[in-house]
């Protein structure tokens, strides 16, 4: 055999060896079980559904699902935190997909011994948010579904981060209870997102995602900004008296926001557009478009911290 030959012989090998590889890949793909009937347990799960564009497979939700529109017109199997068996089996999931710190796992073993197929994603940081909507859209049968909405994500995250940069970062309290004050503390998503934005969350070496807060700790803090997130009832006008901390910056510079949307407060696809709302709160300097439509001479880098 010359060398010719030779040469002709290892890259048939090769292409072989390629094609077989691709071959498996498809068989794995066309073997893995798709979701078309899709249970959620939380809202964001329901909203990661409808953002991969497969709104149509879900056959029940929460009563708390309510975004987009659409959600609320499908069939309800309970509450968050309390979802009901009877009607979650009755709907016939193909798999059921809850929230691993929300979903009650005794429950959830239940649904197993059912023969239900139970699905639980972590959404306790940023990182994990990212990863649980490539998981849903591996179930869904539409991995590329995923990677495109993460990219998406991922850019609106660049953009802000961009905005922010030239800016000192500003001291921030975001509170989600006003009666009794309760702010977001570490070890949270939004604490990431908080930082994301151009902020220093004041409770952000808190050991617990969230906790009560004595008047006497934000003084003593002095957050220059403070934003209301209120969830549920605590939605809607402020019922905070922040007059009786006037010696707050937040209060003195009159930097006290309602920020009543959810996009934030539920670790799915619109964190994105809740980190730009939010850091426009943090560094409304850093967004003011100069006469060229760009954020430079805004005076962001200037601003003070």
């Amino acid at each position: 055999m010359n060398r010719s030959q030779r040469i002709i012989t290892v890259c048939l090998f090769v292409a072989s060896l390629i094609l077989a590889c691709a071959l498996d890949v498809l068989a794995q793909a066309a073997a893995a079980p798709r979701a078309k009937r899709v249970v959620s347990l939380a809202p964001s799960v329901t909203e990661t559904v409808f953002a991969l564009g497969f709104g149509d497979r879900l056959v029940g939700v929460t009563t708390y699902c309510d975004y987009p529109a659409e959600a609320r017109k499908l069939p309800k199997i309970g509450g968050f935190m309390s979802p009901s068996l009877e009607a979650i089996a009755a709907k016939r999931p193909d798999f059921v997909i809850g929230v691993s710190s929300a979903t009650d796992p005794v429950k959830a073993r239940e649904m197993e011994r059912l023969g239900l197929k139970v699905t639980l994603i972590s959404l306790a940081s940023v990182s994990d948010i990212l990863n649980s909507i490539k998981s849903i859209a591996r179930l869904l049968g539409s991995p590329q579904a995923g990677e495109k909405l993460v990219r998406k994500i991922t850019l609106q995250f660049d953009e802000v981060k961009k905005r922010v940069a030239p800016a000192p970062p500003r001291s921030i309290l975001l509170a989600v209870g006003l009666r009794p004050l309760v702010a977001v503390g570490g070890k949270n998503f939004i604490d990431e997102l908080i930082t994301l934005a151009g902020g220093k969350n004041i409770a952000g070496n808190a050991a617990q995602p969230w906790l009560n807060l004595p008047d006497e700790y934000v003084v003593a803090k002095a957050p220059q900004v403070i934003i209301e997130a209120g969830m549920g009832s605590e939605r809607g006008p402020s019922g905070k008296n922040w007059s009786d901390l006037a010696s707050i910056p937040a209060v003195k510079e009159r930097r006290v926001y309602a920020y009543s949307s959810d996009k934030i407060l539920r670790p799915g696809p619109r964190i994105g557009e809740g980190l730009e709302e939010i850091a426009r709160l943090v560094h409304p300097e850093c967004f003011a478009e100069s006469k060229r439509g760009s954020s430079e001479g805004t005076g962001c880098e200037r601003s003070r911290p």
